[in-house]
């Protein structure tokens, strides 16, 4: 996009930002030679041509704002699949940049950027604008002080066009207003609820509300008390703590009537001011009583000509709305009803007040198939002809019903899966490592009591057991050290055998499963192979022949073996026959013949 130029116009100069749905760019406008901001929406939204709709109507509807508050826009354009506004361009940065690095502001500048903001939400309001995405984000601080809030048009055809049966809404869901958490149709009071959000974070540097998803930040916003800012920095003012309690009211006809009896509050306290005065001067009475008879009877007179003027007056005005009432009573055109089931409740508003119908929202009923605030039915359905300014009753979607959700925490996985399950909702299994026992749940998010649509996602943090260490090499160690090794880390001896070993002496692990460097963890089993030393050679059996011929019959003959049998000889007493004695060595060795005192030694084999 650098360097390109948008209407013939506009050329991109560098990126500046990056929002959910457009691209931001410092651009020049080519023809007034001045810096501009051109907003580019994101791909994913140019092919939704109802999105593109709405976003080039609101954005249209916003460039007709003025106000020293909020950000012009210049120009809204298309260029081959490009959809673009361009917008005055601010020297500064934004409100969240602002409290990012400053952590809270003070009291004074708090209030007087919300004052601001407020008279900006007012302007925009008198023109039928609602926000709808008020946060630091969309506030801009430019480098003289000045306030100015941005992206109207984006933030209307956004909530418009993606509002879901969950009620999940793009947008900060930090700074929703209840009604927008339900998915409901949001007015001027859900921008006072996001205001009064924003002051909290300018005053003590937080947000109110946090969580893990955007589906436990919204039921905050819908079910646990505001926190009181004074508990954060109790230096707070007690004026504008209540400027905010008021604001952020979960009953929109608690909070203030209009942005710009904030804005009101806000200016009497910078005054120095409690409140608002208002002062009645009494009616002032002449000091004189000279009053003629003549001058009386005159006025007399007056009042009975102006008594006759005024009586003609209304029986000519009697006359005119007897002929206007007659004409349409009798002579109502008449219109064909448009289909409006599965709009949103302020799109269906507008296509029947477009069509010369009312509208009355007969009743708000829950509904699993139509999000929160779409029409689900309308009476007289759509095709019918009807007179002009019939009323079109419309029953609207609340959304799923809302659930509670148990507590599973210490359950096992099984056991709590099938709890929520029952319950209706989709359950979504985190593996973790922890101390407690595997497969047992440690926590949940959403947390119990918390009430969800059925079909939500239940986020479960399952153990798997300790954190997994690296299997030692207990190889050249003995049974018992080996052993006192695998207790120290939780691990259990399972089997032990034995097996011939070239490499290790006898008695000591020679072997393991599972192998050195291998992961495990506490409770794991561990397999030991002992050594039983060297494998000994398989020995040759020989025959040896000794002749005794020589040696006379009945002489005692002592024959002395040495093999490799065994480390000691092996001595064996015949008596001569005449025949050969017959034995046997392994292996290599010699044998010793003695008879008398001769001694005849031969090696074998």
């Amino acid at each position: 996009m650098i360097g390109k130029i948008l209407g013939n116009r506009y050329q991109i100069v560098e990126k500046i930002g990056d929002g959910g749905t457009a691209f931001v760019y410092k651009g020049v406008d080519n023809l007034l030679n001045r810096h501009v901001t051109v907003k580019v929406l994101r791909p994913e939204y140019v092919s939704d041509q109802d999105f593109v709709r709405r976003f080039r109507r609101e954005a249209q509807a916003a460039a007709s704002l003025s106000h020293a508050n909020i950000v012009s826009i210049y120009d809204v354009g298309f260029e081959n699949g490009i959809h673009y506004i361009v917008m005055e361009y601010i020297h500064g940065q934004s409100l969240k940049e602002l409290i990012e690095s400053q952590g809270s502001l003070p009291f004074r500048t708090a209030a007087e950027y919300a004052m601001h903001i407020a008279l900006a939400l007012s302007n925009a309001h008198k023109h039928g604008i609602i926000h709808r995405d008020v946060k630091p984000h969309n506030i801009l601080i430019s480098d003289d002080g000045r306030v100015k809030v941005t992206d109207f048009g984006i933030a209307q055809a956004v909530t418009a066009s993606t509002v879901t049966y969950n009620g999940a809404i793009l947008g900060s869901v930090h700074y929703f207003s209840p009604e927008q958490a339900r998915g409901e149709l949001t007015e001027e009071k859900s921008d006072i609820y996001s205001l009064g959000i924003v002051l909290f974070e300018m005053l003590t540097g937080k947000i109110p509300f946090s969580g893990e998803s955007p589906v436990s930040i919204a039921v905050k916003h819908l079910q646990e008390p505001f926190p009181d800012a004074q508990k954060i920095n109790p230096e707070i003012p007690d004026a504008l703590c209540q400027i905010i309690r008021k604001a952020v009211q979960k009953e929109p006809e608690k909070r203030y009537q209009s942005a710009r009896e904030m804005a009101d509050e806000l200016s009497a306290w910078l005054q120095g001011r409690e409140g608002r005065r208002s002062i009645d001067p009494a009616p002032i009475r002449g000091s004189r009583l000279a009053q003629t008879g003549e001058k009386k009877q005159k006025k007399r007179i007056n009042n009975r000509k102006l008594a006759l003027l005024a009586g003609s007056l209304v029986l000519m005005l009697l006359l005119l709305f007897s002929i206007n009432y007659i004409l349409k009573t009798f002579i109502v055109p008449e219109v064909d009803v448009p289909s409006v089931e599965g709009e949103t409740l302020e799109d269906a508003t507008e296509i029947l007040t477009a069509a010369g119908l009312q509208v009355n929202v007969e009743i708000r009923i829950p509904s699993d198939t139509v999000p929160a605030g779409h029409v689900i039915k309308q009476e007289p359905a759509a095709g019918r002809t009807v007179k002009k300014n019939r009323i079109v009753d419309l029953t609207v979607s609340t959304g799923p019903e809302l659930v509670e959700v148990e507590n599973v925490v210490g359950k096992m996985q099984r056991e709590a899966t099938l709890i929520l399950d029952n319950k209706g909702f989709e359950v979504e299994i985190v593996e973790v490592h922890s101390e407690e026992p595997p497969l047992t749940v440690i926590a949940q998010d959403p947390g119990p009591g918390y009430k969800i649509p059925k079909g939500s996602k239940v986020t479960l943090r399952v153990s798997k057991g300790g954190q997994p260490i690296k299997l030692q090499d207990l190889r050249g160690r003995t049974l018992e050290d080996a052993q006192s090794w695998l207790n120290l880390f939780g691990l259990k001896l399972r089997h032990v055998s034995e097996q011939n070993s070239d490499d290790y002496g006898a008695g000591l692990v020679c072997g393991q499963f599972p192998e050195p460097d291998e992961l495990v963890q506490a409770g794991d089993f561990v397999d030991l192979i002992i050594s039983k030393g060297p494998k000994q050679p398989e020995l040759k059996e020989h025959k040896i022949s000794i002749k005794t011929e020589d040696i006379p019959e009945g002489e005692e003959i002592t024959v002395i073996i040495r093999d490799e049998s065994s480390e000691s000889p092996r001595t064996e007493t015949y008596i001569s026959d005449g025949q050969p004695i017959i034995t046997t060595g392994w292996g290599s060795g010699t044998v010793e013949v003695r008879w008398q005192d001769k001694v005849e030694v031969k090696n074998f084999p």
